[in-house]
């Protein structure tokens, strides 16, 4: 088995790379079958398709860059990793150009599902961002 950070850490560049091209099918790519996510404040989105035409719904709104990189990791057993990451967020608005930035901390629940990692939960809390920091 690979080690759990590095699972963690690959998930960061997978996830990352989809969000920066703004690709919801390879957003939903991420996730298992039975992949539960639960955006703050919102009802849990279950199962990729579901996720991802959620993901689209912001990238209607706005171009999103991010940069992810993984805080810990947990390996629970042989198939199961549990990560936490760390993104930079920023968006700018299709509509008025509008940016804004912001951090996130992400828990993922990753399961070794054929031969690839899957997110099984993904939660996440914000923290909005002054831009003079």
């Amino acid at each position: 088995m690979t080690d759990a950070f590095t699972v963690v850490q690959r998930m960061c560049e997978r996830y990352q790379a989809a969000v920066n091209a703004n690709d919801s099918k390879a957003y939903g790519a991420l996730f298992a079958p039975d992949a539960i996510r639960v955006p703050p404040g919102a009802e849990p989105e279950h199962g990729p398709e579901a996720i991802a035409a959620s993901e689209q719904k912001d990238y209607d709104v706005a171009t999103w860059t991010i940069t992810s990189r993984p805080l810990d990791a947990l390996k629970i057993d042989g198939d199961w990793v549990y990560g936490l990451a760390e993104a930079s967020v920023n968006t700018v608005a299709h509509s008025d150009g509008a940016e804004a930035s912001f951090k996130v901390t992400k828990s993922w629940l990753i399961h070794h599902e054929g031969d690839e990692w899957l997110i099984k939960r993904h939660l996440w809390n914000t923290k909005v961002t002054d831009p003079e920091e």
